[in-house]
């Protein structure tokens, strides 16, 4: 009992000397941060504004209108009218608050998943885990906190999806369903999730991921209601999504710049290499002929292209899924302890997916890169150092590594132009798909 008391004490003496660390970082990270977002522009404004007017019933797709538009789906305005609330000079403050306990939330499942005596074969290598996944994964995390985005939102919606996917719950299709489509009602792309629960034929799931979906994009219409009458859903399609086209990128006046170096969708990345620039010095643009141009392709050609990289993709992350599942029911009575195992490789796959579909992918939403790179790393240090999977990671490391502070801002431009973090994110995924295909085969062998 004594020594009960004592370490109790121990604790609470420890919790006095953490708060003020904690006051500490969040009041000078703010301040950093919204520091560096001065810089450009602040996405919290766009989300603060967007909550204003959907409050009053205005209308907030303005694409042309605004220096910079809200372009998201209404759902993803709902959480910022209570935070349009706050004094104006608070914003940075609270907007960095909600993002740093998201990243905590985050961190601690991945700290546990990878201290998890059944996530490997050998003993936990916390550090080399850490050091391998936050250099990789963390750069573009930062960026969200630079930027002010919203996609640590998305980044922790997906950490809940991972969560109750690897669990052995029995409804645990049904809560990865609820985060998946709370996640696709705020920033589409994660609706990619379905075909998770498709290729499993967990229909729970999927009857979950598209309530919810659906729910949660029909609030905003019974919530906050527009003045004029038009649901909120069909001008974010009309505004935003009318003039998307199967294999297109992203492109539109006053939003979106079709040959902007930013953009590292498969899209993007096969619109700048295959077609000379079209809206000379604009934003991020390099050269005003197409410096990148590798080869000048028609654009129904272009979109072909862009097709057919697409459905590789598609393909790899069907097969990761295909090899978790084959992995987890050769297992026995292991069952329950691999799709712990394998089930954040699913995530981590689909979380590729997000990112290079996507008609629109910037350096902050690939932040989602901490799934996979968590798995990859966790498998090759701790159940098997396979010499290709090790190969597909470090070719996926160096390419995510040409950023501003190695190469400079002219050459760094140069590389994404080129499509160095769409590459990356491409060998991310035949890493992921490596590893879970040694893992099926390893369980076929045993079983």
């Amino acid at each position: 009992m004594h020594h009960r008391s004592c370490d109790n004490a121990l604790m609470k003496r420890s919790s006095l000397w953490l708060l003020p660390f904690l006051v500490a970082v969040i009041v000078g990270g703010s301040f950093y941060f919204d520091r560096q977002a001065a810089k450009g522009d602040r996405e919290i404004n766009v989300y603060v504004t967007g909550g204003q007017r959907m409050a009053a019933g205005e209308e907030i797709y303005r694409r042309g209108l605004d220096k910079k538009p809200f372009t998201y789906p209404p759902f993803a305005a709902m959480p910022f009218v209570p935070f349009a609330k706050l004094p104006a000079s608070w914003y940075a403050t609270a907007w960095f608050l909600v993002n740093f306990l998201i990243l905590i939330g985050v961190i601690r499942w991945l700290h546990s998943y990878a201290s998890s005596a059944g996530t490997g074969r050998s003993p936990p290598r916390l550090w080399l885990f850490w050091a391998l996944t936050v250099v990789f994964g963390g750069r573009h995390v930062v960026s969200v906190f630079t930027n002010q985005s919203h996609d640590l939102i998305i980044a922790g919606l997906l950490a809940l999806v991972a969560a109750s996917w690897c669990s052995n719950r029995r409804l645990r299709g049904a809560w990865a369903g609820l985060w998946a489509g709370l996640a696709a009602a705020t920033k589409a792309t994660p609706l990619i999730f379905l075909g998770l629960f498709g290729l499993r034929l967990h229909w729970v799931g999927i009857v979950s991921i598209l309530l919810v979906t659906i729910g949660a994009t029909l609030l905003p219409d019974y919530m906050f209601p527009r003045a004029d009458g038009v649901a909120w859903w069909q001008s974010w399609y009309d505004v935003n999504l009318s003039t998307l086209k199967l294999g297109g990128t992203a492109e539109a006046s006053g939003a979106w710049n079709s040959h902007s170096v930013l953009n590292q969708s498969v899209s993007g990345t096969v619109k700048r290499l295959c077609s000379p620039v079209e809206i000379p010095n604009g934003d991020f643009v390099v050269g005003d002929k197409g410096q990148v141009l590798f080869l000048h392709l028609t654009p129904d050609m272009t979109r072909l292209v862009t097709l057919s990289l697409s459905v590789v993709v598609l393909a790899l992350i069907s097969a990761c899924v295909l090899c978790a599942k084959r992995a987890v029911h050769n297992s026995g009575s292991r069952l329950a302890e691999l799709q712990h195992t394998f089930g954040l490789g699913e995530v981590g796959a689909f979380a590729c997916g997000m990112v290079l579909l996507s008609p629109q992918s910037s350096k902050a939403h690939f932040c989602v890169w901490l799934f996979p790179v968590a798995f990859v790393v966790n498998f090759l240090i701790r159940s098997r150092r396979d010499g290709i999977g090790i190969l597909l990671f470090s070719v996926a490391l160096i390419l995510g590594m040409l950023s501003k502070g190695m190469l400079g801002k002219p050459m760094a431009n140069l590389m994404l132009a080129y499509g160095s973090v769409a590459w990356s994110t491409f060998f991310l995924l035949l890493a992921t798909f490596r590893c879970l295909q040694v893992a099926a085969r390893s369980s076929t062998q045993v079983a």
